[in-house]
């Protein structure tokens, strides 16, 4: 297996080692067409069992292969098993089921779980990975480019309550991150761009610089090549752990990788709620535009900013989804309410301050914000939205 730590070019086969940035930093490996080496690497920890998890929507296209090739190397220590598409396995329910069949499979402190999926299934095997005999070892292989560039960067494992989104988790760092860019050249363009507002929010929120690279990589059509592709993914991945290095447990500085998500949680709530097809990046979407003009209402950022956040979103990335009809301002404020970085009674925002920096006069990156000024902001956002819907 090869491993270099600074290879940023697109070379089939070659494995780049990135840190997490954990206190006990969990390596991301990252490549393009790496299935091979995966068990070379799984090979330097000993284990009694692999217990692999996939979803289900990319069982058939990749799952199978790395099933394979897994056991053409370790035999019948490797057990398979498939989890639900998206959120749906993010429950107690699935939760508990997980955990009784891992007992029952003769699960110990010597095995390993591996998660390959998107985002909820990694969270939901991290989180019974973390649970079981008080935390057992745990591989994330992210399929997704919210998976790849985003979430399997922290180590937050959650699953949802029936208020909202990720109440219920814990901090499990995984063994490694198995990064495979070729898994994203069959992600459907609204997954993609999905994932991809993460990568703008970083920008917002830390670097002004990458927000500026971004403006020029950025395709509304998703016409990359795989080595366009290999390092867009790579680039956002640094652009987060440039953030992580100042906090790894998000628990502090970290807390500004929050922007647009109390907003955006409480509206892919809604959305779920009452059936409407809502992916996370797209809820983030309408978060982050929504913090933007609440930012501009508190006279901390210019009207410039706010309608930056318009052209790099819809205009660079083409994220066109319409608001969600069934999201209203009292319904989102009391999904607000619920949401899993309330600190008391009142909501509080991650804001900016300006292109590249958020507002922190509480010391804490969380803002307090008088409710009827963010349903002020909100009424006039969901009006333009319902307006824009109508043109």
């Amino acid at each position: 297996m090869r491993l270099h730590a600074h290879c940023s070019e697109l070379r089939p086969g070659v494995v780049t080692t990135l840190s997490t940035e954990l206190k006990v930093p969990s390596p991301l490996l990252i490549g393009h067409d790496i299935l091979a080496s995966l068990p070379a690497a799984l090979g330097l920890h000993a284990f009694d069992h692999l217990f692999i998890y996939i979803d289900q929507g990319i069982m058939q296209h990749h799952g199978a292969e790395l099933h394979a090739v897994c056991v053409a190397a370790f035999g019948d220590k490797v057990r398979l098993d498939v989890l639900p598409q998206g959120e749906a396995c993010k429950t107690f329910w699935m939760l508990e089921a997980l955990l009784e069949q891992l007992i029952a499979a003769g699960a110990s402190k010597r095995s390993v779980v591996l998660a390959m999926g998107g985002g909820a299934a990694c969270n939901l095997v991290g989180l019974a990975a973390g649970m079981l005999y008080r935390g057992i070892r745990h591989i994330e292989v992210p399929t997704t480019m919210t998976g790849q560039t985003d979430s399997c960067l922290s180590n937050k494992q959650a699953i949802n309550s029936r208020q909202g989104k990720n109440h219920f988790g814990i901090y499990h760092a995984p063994l490694m991150i198995w990064v495979d860019t070729k898994y994203l050249l069959s992600e459907p363009a609204r997954l993609k761009r999905s994932g991809l507002v993460e990568g703008i929010k970083n920008g917002f929120i830390f670097n002004p610089t990458f927000l500026d690279y971004l403006a020029g990589k950025l395709k509304p059509e998703l016409t990359y090549s795989a080595g366009e592709l290999h390092e867009l993914v790579l680039n956002i991945i640094r652009s987060k752990l440039e953030i992580l290095k100042a906090d790894p447990s998000e628990r502090e500085f970290g807390i500004v990788l929050e922007y647009g998500h109390t907003f955006g949680h409480g509206i892919e709530w809604l959305a779920k709620k009452h059936g409407v097809s809502l992916i996370h990046g797209e809820a983030v979407s309408f978060g982050m535009c929504i913090a933007a003009r609440l930012s501009r209402r508190l006279g901390l950022i210019s009207d410039d900013t706010v309608a930056l956040h318009h052209h790099m979103i819809t205009e660079k990335l083409g994220v066109t989804t319409e608001f969600p009809a069934s999201v209203t301002t009292d319904g989102l404020i009391d999904a607000m309410v619920s949401d899993n970085k309330k600190t008391g009674k009142q909501i509080r925002f991650v804001l900016l301050e300006k292109v590249g920096a958020c507002f922190n006069p509480e010391g804490d990156y969380l803002i307090g914000v008088d409710l009827n000024i963010v349903r002020s902001v909100l009424d006039d956002y969901i009006a333009s939205e319902r307006s824009r819907a109508c043109a």
